[in-house]
C-alpha cells in the first residue's frame, strides 16, 4: 500500500506545504529559500536516499518560544532541518488518512475541519443536556513523556511498511541540538515536526476510546481535556478511571480540577459560567516570539563522525 509513494513528485508537493508554513532553518542553517534555490537536486537526493534506505535525519534544532499568553511562559520546539521536514510531510500525506480514520469524534486538535470553536460548542451541548460538573485536566509534560515503544506499537497496528516504520522511529528517537549539547530523545514526541501532531493524537486515541466506551461526555484538545458529568460523585469516579488509563500509557495528570458550571471554569482560552460562554474568537492572538535560537552545528564535523559510526 505504501510502496513507491515517496518520489520527487510527492516530495515536491510536500516541499510546498513546508514552504507555506514559513518555518525557520534547521540545525544545518539551511533556510527554506536556500533549499528551494536548488530544489530539484535536493529533492532528487532525498528520494534516492529513501529508495536506497540510506536516509538518516539530521539532529533537530531545539529552541524556546514564548507561548503568547502574556505571562512569559515558554515552550521548547525541536525542529527538523528543511530536508527532514519535507520528507516528514510526504510521509504524513501517506499515513495521515489511514490514522485519521481511527480517531474519535471527541478529539479536536490537529485535525482538518476541527477547531477550538467546535470543541466549545460540543461542551455547550453537553451543558444543555444537563451535564453541569466538569473534570478539567491536562497531562503532565505530555509531549516529553510519550514512551517510544508504546507509540511504535500503536503505529504498527495500522502501518505495515517497514521503511515508513523505520523513518518514524528515526524521527522520534532523533538527536537534538540545543546550542551546547547533542542529546538523543529517549522518550517523547518532538514539538515542531510535521508528523508529531498525528502521532500525538494516535497515542491518546486509547484514552479517547476508553472514555467513550464508558459513556463519558469527553472532549479532548491535544493533551488538554474535559469530562462533563451530572454530579460531583460521578466526576470523582471518572477521574479515578482516567488516572488508571493514563497509568497504562505511562502518563500522569498534571492538574485535574472538578468544578461546576455555576462556579465557572476556563478551557482552551474560553470562560464557561452557567450557560454563558465568553470567548476570544474575534480577539487577535499574541504573536509567538522566539526567546532563544541556538547557532547552527558544525555540520562537517558532525557528518564525518556519523559516517564513521554508520
Amino acid at each position: 500500500m505504501f510502496d513507491n509513494k515517496i518520489n520527487s513528485l510527492s516530495l515536491t508537493t510536500a516541499f510546498q506545504r513546508v514552504k507555506d508554513n514559513h518555518g525557520c532553518a534547521g540545525v544545518d542553517g539551511i533556510t527554506i529559500e536556500k533549499f528551494e534555490s536548488d530544489l530539484n537536486r535536493n529533492l532528487s537526493m532525498l528520494a534516492d536516499e529513501v529508495k536506497n534506505k540510506t536516509y538518516y535525519p539530521l539532529p533537530f534544532l531545539k529552541f524556546l518560544v514564548d507561548k503568547g499568553k502574556g505571562d512569559g511562559e515558554s515552550r521548547a520546539l525541536s525542529v527538523p532541518a528543511v530536508r527532514d521536514r519535507v520528507l516528514q510531510a510526504a510521509v504524513l500525506e501517506i499515513i495521515g488518512p489511514v490514522l485519521e480514520k481511527e480517531f474519535e469524534d471527541c478529539s479536536f486538535a490537529y485535525r482538518k475541519g476541527r477547531s477550538v470553536k467546535q470543541a466549545v460548542y460540543k461542551i455547550k451541548s453537553y451543558y444543555n443536556d444537563g451535564y453541569r460538573w466538569v473534570i478539567d485536566a491536562d497531562i503532565d509534560a505530555y509531549f516529553d513523556s510519550v514512551d517510544h515503544e508504546l507509540l511504535l506499537g500503536k503505529v504498527r497496528r495500522y502501518i505495515n511498511n517497514q521503511e515508513i516504520l523505520r523513518l518514524i522511529e528515526l524521527w522520534i528517537k532523533a538527536e537534538v541540538w540545543d546550542g551546547d549539547d547533542l542529546k538523543v530523545m529517549e522518550k517523547g514526541i518532538p514539538q515542531g515536526s510535521p508528523i508529531s501532531p498525528v502521532l500525538a493524537n494516535l497515542f491518546l486515541d486509547e484514552l479517547d476510546e476508553a472514555m467513550l466506551k464508558q459513556g463519558q461526555k469527553y472532549v479532548r484538545f491535544a493533551d488538554d481535556f474535559v469530562v462533563l458529568c451530572k454530579s460531583r460523585e460521578q466526576a470523582k469516579q471518572c477521574l479515578d478511571q482516567i488516572e488508571d488509563k493514563l497509568e497504562d500509557l505511562l502518563l500522569k495528570l498534571d492538574e485535574a480540577d472538578i468544578v461546576s458550571f455555576d462556579d465557572g471554569f476556563k478551557y482552551l482560552g474560553v470562560i464557561f459560567v452557567r450557560s454563558l460562554i465568553m470567548t476570544p474568537f474575534d480577539k487577535p492572538g499574541r504573536e509567538k516570539k522566539m526567546i532563544y535560537y541556538p547557532p547552527p552545528m558544525n555540520m562537517d564535523a558532525y557528518l564525518l563522525k556519523k559516517k564513521k559510526g554508520w
